[in-house]
């Protein structure tokens, strides 16, 4: 028994086309799997505010993640203001150990330009010293 074929020669072309352009339309919207810095400070023991100057050129982000290095701190408040002065305030209040970070943070609607990120946080353990926040994005 002989098996027909199910697409005629001018259907073939418009269903590759259609498999190309969503397979390039999902590509297009996944974020690049690289982190870049955008900033870090050092969390000292009397200061409890400070803020992460992000540069124009550092590029547009869909989502930030924050990394704790040295030593254990504290984040209790973060605030990201976008390029269109636009605030963004995740929930965001728990102790880091030395090491960790947060899961990722997605930003709200498409790519930003990301002003500056403020914190309110402190270091822990004095015996242990300061701790260092990195800022990465992508």
């Amino acid at each position: 028994m002989k098996t027909r074929r199910m697409m005629g020669p001018t259907l073939r072309p418009a269903v590759l086309f259609l498999l190309l352009l969503v397979t390039g339309l999902a590509s297009a919207a996944a974020p690049s799997g690289k982190w870049e810095l955008l900033g870090r400070r050092e969390v000292d023991f009397r200061n409890d505010r400070d803020a992460i100057q992000v540069a124009r050129s550092e590029g547009r982000f869909k989502q930030v993640q924050l990394r704790v290095k040295d030593a254990p701190i504290e984040i209790s408040d973060m605030v990201i203001t976008f390029q269109n002065d636009e605030t963004f305030k995740p929930k965001l209040r728990q102790r880091f150990a030395e090491g960790s970070g947060t899961s990722i943070i997605d930003l709200p609607g498409d790519r930003r330009a990301i002003k500056r990120i403020d914190f309110r946080y402190k270091s822990i353990d004095r015996r242990e010293g300061k701790g260092v926040v990195e800022v990465l994005g992508r």
